[in-house]
């Protein structure tokens, strides 16, 4: 028996400006620097779907690249959370602010990596960007590397994120039942530097 397999050529043309958009082979995440669009592939009909994207406004900082961060609007409802002692101190604290919020819910911003990582560097770009957030400001930008994370891959790298970081804490936890409800996602150009093959965000020089 033989199987068919069924390619298709897709032009990566903006579909705002028809400029060619630059992208890797792996990418699913895309930045027009024409028109300065950001754009998601949809992979139920290959086109190409229009993001809010930003950048992290660093005007003390020497920028040679800035990669791509999904921002995931989110709200967090706690159902059962059991520890042997101790508060929240991880990313539930940014959501929560405290024990006694987590009937209520809370809610926030996931920043999360759009490209590759060691699941380290990704668990502490989560942390720290998401806690950061509310400070960082945000301009227009010129250009954007590709990503190769879609918004399903931030989402469940939201979640390992939430429960590395709660592992984290002093205390032990036996227990913890949660939601999260994701909205509309955007996109983040984040400041990085490279040096001697290795890459480092330029905000808290975390090597990926």
């Amino acid at each position: 028996m033989t199987t068919a397999f069924e390619f298709k050529l897709v032009p990566l043309d903006c579909p705002t400006c028809g400029a060619g958009v630059r992208a890797r082979g792996e990418d699913v995440v895309y930045y027009c620097t024409a028109c300065r669009n950001g754009y998601r592939l949809d992979p139920s009909d290959w086109s190409l779907d229009l993001v809010e994207t930003a950048f992290v406004s660093a005007p003390h900082i020497q920028v040679q690249e800035y990669r791509p961060f999904w921002l995931l609007p989110a709200r967090i409802s706690i159902t059962r959370r059991q520890a042997s002692g101790g508060g929240f101190t991880g990313l539930l604290q940014s959501f929560l602010g405290s024990e006694h919020a987590a009937a209520e819910g809370g809610e926030g911003t996931f920043a999360v990596p759009a490209f590759q990582a060691p699941l380290e560097s990704v668990t502490r770009l989560v942390r720290d960007y998401t806690r950061a957030l509310p400070e960082l400001r945000e301009k227009l930008g010129e250009g954007l590397l590709g990503g190769c994370y879609g918004q399903q891959d931030a989402q469940k790298l939201a979640h390992y994120a939430l429960i590395a970081t709660e592992v984290e804490k002093p205390d032990t936890l036996l227990n913890l039942d949660y939601h999260i409800e994701f909205g509309e996602p955007r996109l983040l150009g984040v400041p990085f530097q490279t040096h001697g093959g290795t890459a480092r965000d330029a905000i808290f020089n975390i090597e990926v």
